[in-house]
Parts: structure tokens; C-alpha cells; sequence
């Protein structure tokens, strides 16, 4: 993608450099998300570096740096004087958390409904608790606004599912709503078709010549109020955003695709002519300019900023 080069616009020009630590070489989903931070930053000129988790990588952390980790690929991670981190999922009694000052280290955590009380409310779902130094934000979409796609309205009798279909102990996945969902395409002679670890030209691609492209949740994700990136991805590559997360009917308003079961939102988005249907897309982009990785980064900064002050 091109360059953007708007550094003098992001409070991120504070810092000498941006690091990603971990998942550079390693598999795992966390490294889309930091994938996505990796390629903002370069679309906006700013200087960044992405490090294995490895002991070896250590002395690259500089003064002037801000780490951005995740406690999955941060058992390496040092600590370093003059560097600000903003930590994902580390264990409260992770070595990190004590050898940081307060002041240069905020917690990162996804937003769900826990978090409506638990501090400053920026948006709709962006909330910061100055106490416990933690940003709430959702994961949003890896294009900058500028980069949003065109409405999209395809005839493609197929839905392509682009991410995981999982299930874990706590029953926290999306594995019976997505069986559900293919129940619902099939009766409708519409075929389902889930990819897997493809590059993103493909991903919005197949976004873009679905039929539709519901942002399907698990159970757990509905009632809590988790935000899957992958609505805030679809409707930026010029798809209608449709899920069954309630929540998004706050960052949504009217543009929001209404239904109580996952066959009455694929009707309702199926009923839409084909102005009507764009039409809703471009309201829906609307609605989530504050949801790409550029907001993402800038509230990681303010968050920052207000530890310190």
C-alpha cells in the first residue's frame, strides 16, 4: 500500500520509534493484530520495528522507544529505562508489570460490557481507567479512512468466512453460531466457503464478492459485548457490516442491521436492494472512522500521556 506519510499528525511523533515485540516469524492469530500496528505505522510514516520474542532481540529496545507486546510472545520482553509499553494480556504477576515504572506502562485489554463502569468513556467503546493504568478499545480495521474500499454489492450466490471457526473450556468461541449460520446459507442456496492464513489482498477480495458478510459472534462474545474486528474489516473493505453483537447498534446508530437470530439478520441483509444496501454501507464507514489501528495508536498514546501527567 502506499505510504500516507502523516506523522506530523499523530502523537506517536513523540517517540523515537515504535516496537512490536513478538510474533514476528511465529504463527499464531495475535500476529495479525500485530501485523496490522506494523503496517499503520509504516503507512504513516512513522519509525517502527518488529522483534521476535528472543532474548537476543533485547538490546534493540531503545530510550525515546514505545513496546507495544502481548503476554503470549513476551517472555523476553526487558525492561528498559526512557521506554513507555503498553502491555496486552500479560498476568498481573508477570515480571514486567514490576520492573516498569507506573508512568511508562499502561495495560491493554479488548473492550467488552466489564468496562461500561470502569473509567472514562472516549466512545462508544473506548474507555480508559486511570487507576488500573488499562485502555479499553476494540480491535478495528487495518485501513486507514482514506483507504476505505467503494460499497460493494455482489450477486456471488457464495459467503466467504475470512478467520477462525473455534471453541475452547469456557465455551467462549463462535463454533455452534457459525454451524448455525452455514444451516441458514444452505436452506437459502447460498454456499459457505472459510478461509484461512490468506494475504490481504485476498481477504478483501473475498470480502468484497460475497454475498453478504456477517461478522458472526460466539455466545459468549453476544452477551459480553466483545467486538470482532471482523466488522469493523468488512464494512471498511465496502461490505455491509451484519452481526448478531448487539453492541454494535451503539457505534452503528441507524446504519446497524437489526435481527433477534442469525436468520433474520441474513434476511433482512438479503432483502436490501441494491441502493439501499450501499447505501448503508457508506453510513456504516462513517460510523467507524475512530475504529482503525491509527485511532488504535493514538489512544495508546493519550492513554499514555495521562499516566504521566
Amino acid at each position: 500500500m502506499p505510504s500516507i506519510n502523516r506523522r506530523s499528525t499523530l502523537s506517536l511523533g513523540r517517540y523515537k520509534r515504535v516496537v512490536i515485540w513478538g510474533l514476528r516469524t511465529q504463527f499464531d492469530t495475535f500476529r495479525y493484530i500485530n501485523r496490522h500496528f506494523y503496517d499503520t505505522l509504516g503507512k504513516l510514516g512513522v519509525s517502527r520495528l518488529w522483534l521476535d520474542d528472543d532474548p537476543a532481540n533485547q538490546h534493540f529496545i531503545e530510550s525515546g522507544d514505545l513496546v507495544l507486546a502481548v503476554g503470549i510472545a513476551g517472555k523476553h520482553l526487558v525492561a528498559k529505562e526512557g521506554v513507555d509499553y503498553c502491555l496486552h494480556n500479560f498476568e498481573p504477576s508477570d515480571g514486567i508489570h514490576r520492573r516498569v515504572a507506573p508512568q511508562n506502562s499502561i495495560v491493554l485489554q479488548v473492550y467488552t460490557h466489564a468496562a461500561d463502569n470502569a473509567g472514562d468513556n472516549w466512545d462508544e467503546a473506548t474507555v480508559f481507567d486511570r487507576a488500573s493504568r488499562t485502555l479499553y478499545q476494540p480491535w478495528g480495521t487495518d485501513l486507514l479512512v482514506e483507504e476505505f474500499k467503494g460499497p460493494s454489492y455482489s450477486r456471488n450466490p457464495v459467503v466467504f468466512w475470512v478467520g477462525s471457526i473455534w471453541n475452547n473450556e469456557l465455551n467462549q468461541g463462535n463454533a455452534d453460531e457459525i454451524a448455525q449460520l452455514k444451516r441458514v446459507l444452505r436452506d437459502r442456496r447460498y454456499a459457505f466457503v472459510h478461509l484461512r492464513r490468506i494475504p490481504n489482498w485476498m481477504n478483501v477480495l473475498a470480502v468484497r464478492h460475497s454475498r453478504v458478510a456477517p461478522a458472526i459472534g460466539g455466545r459468549w462474545q453476544a452477551e459480553n459485548g466483545y467486538l470482532p474486528c471482523r466488522m469493523f474489516k468488512n464494512i471498511s473493505y465496502g461490505q455491509l457490516g451484519i452481526t448478531n453483537v448487539q453492541k454494535f447498534s451503539d457505534l452503528l446508530g441507524d446504519s446497524y442491521v437489526a435481527g433477534v437470530s442469525i436468520e433474520e439478520l441474513i434476511d433482512n441483509a438479503l432483502s436490501l436492494s441494491r441502493s439501499d444496501y450501499r447505501a448503508l454501507v457508506m453510513a456504516q464507514q462513517e460510523r467507524i472512522r475512530n475504529h482503525t489501528y491509527r485511532e488504535k495508536l493514538e489512544n495508546i498514546c493519550k492513554a499514555l500521556a495521562l499516566v504521566k501527567a
